[in-house]
C-alpha cells in the first residue's frame, strides 16, 4: 500500500525533506508510473495532486494507489 499524509511532527518533516534534498523524493507523476506501469496523462498527474491536496486539508489517510486506480478506471469510462 502507498499511503499519504502530513508529517507528524517537525522533526518529520525536516527528515522528510533533507531526503528529498538528498535526491531520495520522487513526483508524483514518477510514483503514479509506478502503480500504472505507464506514462501517466496531464489529467491524471493533476487529478491525483488534488485527490492528495483534499486529503491533507482534511487530515485523512489516503491510499494512493486506489485513489490512482480509481481515477484510471474514470477515464476509461468516460473515453
Amino acid at each position: 500500500m502507498t499511503g499519504v499524509r502530513e508529517p507528524k511532527d517537525d522533526e518529520e518533516l525536516a527528515r522528510a525533506r533533507l531526503a528529498i534534498l538528498n535526491g531520495k523524493g520522487r513526483t508524483i507523476e514518477q510514483v503514479i508510473t509506478d502503480i500504472i506501469h505507464e506514462r501517466p496523462n496531464r489529467e491524471l498527474v493533476e487529478a491525483v495532486r488534488s485527490g492528495i491536496k483534499l486529503a491533507q486539508e482534511n487530515k485523512v489517510h489516503l491510499n494512493l494507489e486506489e485513489l490512482v486506480q480509481s481515477i484510471v478506471l474514470m477515464q476509461k469510462k468516460w473515453a
